[in-house]
């Protein structure tokens, strides 16, 4: 007797993973033959968005079957039934689970552990440093190039800077008991100061070093009970336009153009204006000419 495998419709859909990716619909169909394993059905609804090491969890009408990512593919949680239309499943959801470990996570949720994104990203956050850290420091010692140059550096380590870590993507460093970091995200260069959020987003990768000489040698003023910037006059810059307010009551300024930058906080903008159109000798030398001689390195 021959069978016929008739074609199913499933209606699947997907989080979005950041500001702007739910600016259309992610919901569509998939159509499969009747007696479809789930495990296919899974791998062809699977997210569009490939990324390594990101994890996405598969919802089949409202139950939790698997956890789908590039690294892995498919990792099932529950039976590799067929998919009927009678038995479904009718609908696939796949909820982003960030950057979680795709094969922690299914080990855990195999073992019993809920399916709540804030419990187990709070579960593995130790993991993820670890991870983290072990990963920048192989490429720190395996890639030779860096992320800032070796005259931002030197001056930021005149300023006081002590660096703990530099790769091509990340330098970390101590400055007067505050940790900060720099790190590459795609075209931009994101900067952040202690435990807050970023203190500037910017492109391209020469003002960023610019703005964060300026910041650094900030700092190194401040540290030495003398006014946060001198004297200066700023030049010509591009218009800087009020963004959404966040952290709750920080402003945030955006330019356009060729020279991004996304800033948070007057500093920041303070930092801004006397980069703009300066080099990185030329801010240290602004930053450094009203100190005392006993100040000056």
């Amino acid at each position: 007797m021959m069978h016929v495998f008739r074609p199913i419709t499933i209606d699947v859909d997907r989080d979005s993973v950041a500001m702007g990716d739910d600016m259309q619909s992610h919901a569509h169909q998939v159509t499969v033959a009747s007696g479809t394993r789930l495990s296919a059905l899974l791998g062809r609804a699977s997210p569009g968005i490939r990324q390594h090491g990101w994890s996405w969890v598969a919802v089949a009408d409202g139950r939790v079957a698997a956890v789908w990512s590039v690294d892995h593919g498919v990792q099932l949680l529950v039976p590799d039934s067929r998919v009927t239309s009678k038995g479904g499943p009718h609908s696939v959801h796949f909820r982003y689970f960030l950057q979680i470990d795709p094969a922690w996570l299914h080990r855990r949720l195999i073992e019993g552990a809920v399916p709540n994104l804030k419990s187990l990203e709070r579960e593995y956050q130790p993991l993820a440093r670890v991870a983290w850290e072990q990963e920048q420091r192989r490429r720190e010692n395996e890639l030779p190039d860096r992320l800032l140059t070796a005259e931002c550096t030197s001056a930021l380590q005149s300023f006081g800077a002590q660096i703990d870590l530099h790769n091509d993507r990340t330098i970390r460093f101590n400055l007067f008991g505050t940790q900060w970091t720099a790190s590459g995200s795609d075209t931009m260069i994101q900067i952040h100061s202690g435990e807050g959020g970023p203190a500037a987003s910017i492109r391209p990768s020469t003002f960023a070093e610019c703005w964060l000489v300026a910041a650094v040698g900030a700092e190194m003023r401040i540290s030495r009970d003398i006014p946060r910037l001198p004297h200066f006059q700023p030049l010509p810059a591009p218009r800087l336009k009020p963004m959404t307010s966040w952290p709750p009551g920080v402003q945030r300024w955006t330019t356009n153009g060729n020279l991004i930058a996304q800033l948070s906080g007057a500093d920041a903008v303070s930092y801004f204006r006397i980069a703009v159109g300066r080099s990185i000798a030329e801010i240290a030398e602004l930053l450094t000419e009203d100190l005392p001689l006993s100040h000056r390195r």
